[in-house]
């Protein structure tokens, strides 16, 4: 339920600052073909009949694409891990560290695959309380920079505005988690301009 709430959530806001046709959820990444994909140590693939093997091609789904959101004419493909950096498991690692390390993961896993077929690929991690990895706030602030284009905006308004959605997101789907949901007919109501997400910004604030 975290998860997918904070992926809606940035999907919902990258619709409004580009276009909706130009983000789609769950994009396929292909490794090419069907054979098991074995990884190499220097971050390189290839294929084998290892059946040890964990991925396959084809197989493999991101969360998020967004056409045009890094670079122009190039697709960037978003994978979202929401962790619990209080967790026993992690003794006393700081929690920049944990999420480097959840960051590092989907890398191994996913950066290499989606080079070759020439897109981009941005780790979104976040932790239960709201905390974003190093690559997830850089999306952010990307994200602040075609919104506060778009709507005529300060950029300083928008970079607060997305940081925000994408931290009650996640708050949102912790209550959630805990008392349910009191509607089965609750809908997003992000706002649709410039205009409406500065008053948003100026009441937060207060």
């Amino acid at each position: 339920m975290r998860h997918d709430d904070c992926r809606d959530e940035f999907g919902d806001i990258a619709s409004k600052a580009t276009t909706p046709s130009r983000v789609t959820t769950e994009p396929l990444i292909h490794y090419g073909g069907n054979e098991p994909v074995t990884r190499q140590a220097n971050g390189a693939s290839n294929t084998s009949n290892n059946n040890n093997s964990s991925t396959r091609g084809g197989e493999e789904r991101g969360d998020l694409a967004i056409h045009g959101f890094v670079q122009r004419s190039k697709t960037a493909i978003l994978d979202f891990v929401i962790t619990d950096t209080d967790a026993p498991s992690y003794g006393h690692q700081p929690s920049k560290k944990v999420l480097e390390k959840a960051a590092k993961r989907k890398k191994d896993k996913y950066l290499e695959a989606c080079r070759e077929r020439r897109r981009d690929f941005i780790p979104m991690a976040y932790s239960v309380d709201g905390l974003a990895g190093k690559e997830a706030r850089a999306a952010e602030k990307r994200l602040a920079s075609l919104l506060a284009s778009k709507w005529d905006r300060p950029y300083s308004e928008m970079a607060c505005f997305v940081k925000t959605r994408m931290s009650l997101s996640i708050v949102r789907s912790i209550s959630m988690l805990l008392r349910g949901s009191r509607s089965s007919a609750w809908k997003r109501r992000a706002p649709d301009d410039g205009v409406a997400a500065r008053a948003s910004v100026t009441s937060q604030r207060w």
